[in-house]
């Protein structure tokens, strides 16, 4: 899986990247601002840290029913928790910041909730302290799935669940409660 990482984490890079021009043309972007309940398993550990980020979406749209986009995300840690490493010894973990770019499908603008997927490639920065403190930096590909209501034309909110980080030595998901607004 770790080989397979490299190539699939450049392919939804690039694909973010030639998404760029695309979305000079859409009619819309977007920008939301959400709440995150993280739960982060650091590498080593037996235990989990719920943690909590404030998250910074920007996005736009390739089409005019607005059902393929592209975004970047951008995340600030804002507590840190406790957990257990594999010898028992209790540790204090939180995460620095957090960024992405993801690929998103979703149904019609024309309804007023709106489910949608995420697709993309995640980077999540921590500090862990068990002994000693130490910065750790975690990648992977990432997959989500959330679901937008519209409150008026331009202002909605939103809830998503999002795998970041899935690997055999460290996990990070987000349950995301944000509101964005459309321009």
């Amino acid at each position: 899986m770790r080989n397979l990482m490299r190539p699939l984490s450049a392919a939804a890079l690039l694909l973010t990247a030639t998404s760029v021009p695309m979305l000079a043309s859409a009619d819309t972007g977007y920008v939301s601002l959400g709440y995150a309940f993280t739960d982060l398993e650091p590498k080593h550990s037996r235990s989990n840290a719920d943690v909590s980020t404030l998250q910074f979406t920007f996005g736009g749209w390739a089409n005019r029913s607005q059902t393929l986009g592209a975004e970047v995300r951008l995340g600030l840690g804002l507590s840190n928790d406790k957990f257990r490493d594999n010898s028992g010894q209790r540790g204090k973990a939180e995460i620095d910041r957090s960024y992405g770019a993801y690929l998103r499908g979703q149904f019609p603008n024309t309804l007023p909730v709106r489910p949608y997927a995420v697709l993309g490639v995640t980077r999540v920065e921590t500090t862990e302290k068990v002994a000693r403190s130490r910065s750790r930096s975690y990648h992977d590909l990432s997959l989500g799935f959330g679901a937008e209501l519209d409150v008026s034309h331009n202002v909605f909110v939103s809830l998503e669940y999002m795998r970041l980080i899935d690997r055999s030595s460290a996990e990070v998901s987000n349950l995301t409660f944000g509101v964005g607004g459309r321009f």
